[in-house]
């Protein structure tokens, strides 16, 4: 890891605020100047979190529920609405904007969704910040999960230091966000960013996007469950990563090449982008002291200069801080 050079503020679509850490209050992360708080929300195919952020990035209450992907569109919708006001009416302070990361193609103009797959039924062509803008009565912008959680760590995480970064959520699949001058990165519908489907090896692994060879068929979690079952069939990618630290020579070879495919992967990034850092988040963070060290390692050995890589720091919880960002930039405050 190497020192970074200091961004100024986050800026989404056309829209820039500056991040003000330092901000006194009565209580810490509360700034007074700021007469409210912001919800963010994090849309998954499994649950969705939301909670009440302070203007400077402090968490002060989470909640979830379970998303009714078999009740579609609706379904989420009335969930969607529902958790929001009930964080407006646990408040103790107004809230004064939402922000909503949704997984799918999503317009950060309009808020609404281009794209969604099946993981949440019927979300494609929903007019997401609409919805709930009109349920609430709060200006609310929204934006792609990955983008929000990158989001996050740019404004109180790993990439704060930085004005110029790629995002890497490794998690089911493999996730991205860029952000240049601060600015993420959006491209045509929302597009930019879909690192997992980098070309890793032409004619490769066949790939639920239509490709083959894509980069999250070997550096996801998805890829480490299939290669800890090709193993063992009792094995999965938490028994695989478990072996690797014991030094088991079947799980050492398996996730020296996991390591060396995303190493791949992010060198090929980096060249076609070329920013400051690479941030990796998403749930095989976890297991990354085991992994760490041989990525950089890998990293150094495929590139003539040093790249930098950091892990994210907010973990679940900066789709949350990132979304609530949103909301700020909602609320024009």
């Amino acid at each position: 890891m190497m020192a970074g050079s200091a961004g100024e503020g986050v800026r989404s679509g056309n829209e820039e605020m500056r991040i003000d850490s330092t901000s006194a209050g009565s209580t810490p992360g509360i700034d007074e100047r700021v007469p409210g708080v912001f919800i963010g929300i994090d849309v998954g195919g499994t649950g969705i979190k939301g909670g009440l952020v302070t203007s400077t990035g402090e968490l002060l209450l989470e909640r979830s529920v379970r998303t009714p992907v078999q009740e579609g569109r609706d379904g989420i919708l009335r969930e969607l609405g529902q958790l929001a006001l009930a964080l407006i009416a646990a408040s103790e302070r107004p809230v004064l904007g939402i922000g909503v990361g949704s997984a799918g193609s999503i317009d950060p103009v309009s808020g609404g969704v281009i794209f969604a797959t099946d993981n949440l039924p019927g979300w494609t062509g929903t007019p997401l910040a609409a919805k709930l803008s009109e349920r609430t009565g709060l200006p609310v912008r929204a934006d792609n999960d990955v983008n929000v959680a990158a989001i996050g760590e740019a404004w109180t995480g790993a990439a704060k230091r930085y004005d110029s970064f790629a995002f890497a959520a490794l998690g089911t699949g493999v996730g991205g966000a860029l952000f240049s001058g601060g600015r993420i990165i959006h491209g045509f519908q929302g597009r930019s960013g879909e690192i997992g489907h980098l070309i890793l090896k032409p004619g490769g692994l066949p790939c639920n996007c239509g490709q083959k060879g894509c980069l999250e068929q070997y550096a996801s979690g998805t890829a480490l469950n299939r290669i800890a079952r090709g193993i063992d069939p009792q094995w999965t990618s938490y028994t695989l990563m478990e072996r690797y630290g014991e030094k088991e020579a079947r799980a050492v070879e398996a996730v020296e090449a996991f390591v060396s495919d995303l190493a791949s992967g992010l060198i090929s990034l980096y060249h076609v982008f070329g920013p400051e850092a690479i941030v990796l988040g998403g749930g095989l963070i976890e297991t990354a002291d085991l992994w760490w060290d041989r990525l950089e390692q890998a990293l150094c050995e495929m590139s003539q200069k040093p790249i930098i890589i950091e892990r994210a720091k907010l973990g679940n919880q900066a789709g949350i801080i990132g979304a609530a960002y949103l909301g700020q930039i909602a609320a024009n405050v």
